[in-house]
């Protein structure tokens, strides 16, 4: 049987072969390994390189959209949008396009048309970019009295935020999507834990809120 990879190596004397005798007895394998991380060194730099391009069309794409927007080509602006958020999903560009043309469509009371556009940019969309999206998904579901829903995705929002005081702030609003679909325990232990705690900006608030849901209840 032919004997292959490492098998078909000869066997390492390290007693007996100077490194000289281990370069030449292992060159052919040392060669090829060089080659392989070398590949591997040249397609990263390939890949981020594809990437930045990918970027910079997204953000092109973009600001046509939008400047197409601001002259009152409403519509063409939209169908623009939707194409960079399919065809540039995973950029910030693309994210963000989902954002503005969800945006766009809320202030239209086409609610249902910009939970479509952010649906379609949220699963690729950068970490960073992620709270911002699923806030806005909520402040969709909200506006169409979907309370509960609403709450869950402000405080999905909360989890993907990068900053603690952002998350506090989500949690709020959270917490009064849950008062407002008549889950007063779920709101109840958001305030209590913001409350409780001295270093967040929204103590006061969560306190006052704790209160009001304590004389409900």
């Amino acid at each position: 049987m032919t004997k292959t990879g490492d098998a078909a190596l000869p066997p390492l004397d390290l007693e007996s072969s100077s490194v000289a005798d281990l370069v030449q007895r292992y060159q052919r394998p040392l060669i090829i390994g060089a080659i392989v991380v070398a590949g591997l060194g040249v397609g990263g730099w390939l890949y981020q390189r594809s990437a930045a391009i990918r970027e910079i069309r997204a953000a092109e794409a973009l600001g046509q959209a939008e400047s197409a927007y601001s002259t009152g080509g409403v519509a063409g602006a939209q169908t623009e949008m939707a194409k960079i958020i399919a065809r540039y999903s995973g950029t910030a560009a693309g994210a963000q396009a989902a954002a503005l043309s969800a945006q766009w469509y809320f202030e239209a009371g086409q609610v249902d048309s910009g939970l479509v556009q952010l649906e379609a940019g949220l699963p690729k969309a950068p970490a960073f970019m992620k709270s911002g999206l699923l806030a806005l998904r909520a402040a969709g579901k909200s506006a169409k009295g979907e309370f509960a829903a609403a709450a869950a995705d402000f405080e999905a929002a909360a989890s993907a935020a990068q900053f603690r005081q952002e998350a506090d702030q989500l949690r709020m609003q959270a917490a009064r999507e849950h008062v407002a679909a008549g889950q007063l325990e779920q709101a109840r232990a958001i305030y209590n834990d913001i409350s409780s705690r001295e270093d967040s900006s929204h103590s006061v608030e969560a306190r006052l809120r704790l209160g009001e849901i304590t004389a409900k209840s």
